[in-house]
């Protein structure tokens, strides 16, 4: 049994007693950029094969003891061409996302580090690399979880408060808690924040999303066009924002630079961005501000904090 990661959530509503955005929205939008190109497999880094996962073409294959270029292809033109496609969109409509960024794709793209920096995006932690970090040992996880959160400070001048790695290991949450980060999202559980209770720490997790997600282009069934992906996005968004709750709600989208980021699928994108801000109670927000909104008003001692069973 692990206490950074407990069973026993089944049936625990995640609904807090009271939950109200200052300006009263109704509804909360967390747009998230996965930032990884550059940082994936490659024989070059000293992996043993070439990343085929998530690239953004579902038949690519993965080769072993060699390069393989259109795999490099495929994640390049997400740090050459898709992720300041997003970018544009995102300054255009002056809507705040956050950023899960890997340090060492951060490293190669240094002008995408630097707008990050210039931007009102938050940047939270996403590894050093975007690798899985399941048969780590904990040491060399730490010394990864460092070096990204390192990197991040360093190129774009924020210090991240948050963390995500997806493919993480049973020590991440608890590196996570000894790096003093606000919170995790290494979680997909329920609808809010809930806070973890594990000895003498009391850590925040946000909840993130694999279904209001682009990844589900690479997927069978998932998104077989940016039209099914802006339908979904519209469909959950009309549900959360008429539910009669009383309490402000909260909705993340997951994307990726390298998925979205193309010209049909970015689309989906940026009307998604303008029929939310059509609704005058559907507010955008960082993850970060989430957590510091929810620091007041909810606090571990008017919330439960969860502990393994």
């Amino acid at each position: 049994m692990n206490d950074y990661y407990p069973r026993n959530l089944n049936g625990i509503s995640d609904r807090p007693s009271r939950f109200l955005w200052p300006d009263g929205s109704q509804l909360l939008i967390n747009l998230v950029l996965n930032y990884e190109e550059g940082s994936e497999r490659n024989i070059l880094d000293g992996d043993p094969a070439s990343e085929n996962y998530l690239s953004g073409f579902t038949a690519l294959p993965s080769l072993t003891g060699e390069r393989h270029y259109s795999s490099e292809s495929l994640f390049n033109y997400g740090s050459r061409s898709g992720c300041w496609r997003l970018l544009r969109i995102f300054q255009t409509f002056n809507v705040p996302i956050t950023v899960f960024a890997c340090g060492q794709a951060l490293e190669r793209n240094p002008a995408f580090a630097k707008a990050l920096g210039e931007s009102p995006h938050e940047v939270a932690g996403h590894g050093y690399r975007w690798i899985d970090y399941r048969a780590f040992r904990t040491e060399d996880e730490a010394v990864d979880m460092s070096r990204c959160l390192q990197s991040i400070e360093t190129l774009t001048g924020k210090k991240a408060s948050g963390w995500y790695t997806g493919r993480k290991s049973i020590n991440t949450r608890r590196l996570v808690i000894e790096a003093g980060l606000l919170y995790d999202s290494d979680d997909y559980s329920g609808d809010y924040p809930w806070w973890l209770s594990v000895k003498e720490n009391k850590h925040l997790v946000i909840p993130y999303t694999l279904i209001n997600n682009d990844c589900l282009y690479g997927t069978s069934p998932g998104w077989s066009s940016p039209v099914h992906f802006l339908d979904h996005l519209k469909a959950t968004f009309d549900s959360l924002y008429h539910e009669e709750s009383g309490l402000s709600r909260i909705m993340s989208v997951g994307l990726h630079s390298r998925i979205s980021g193309h010209p049909g699928r970015s689309e989906a994108i940026r009307l998604f961005i303008e029929y939310a801000l059509a609704h005058s109670k559907a507010r955008f927000i960082t993850r970060e501000e989430l957590a510091l909104q929810w620091l007041r008003q909810c606090p571990v001692n008017l919330q439960r904090a969860e502990t393994a069973g």
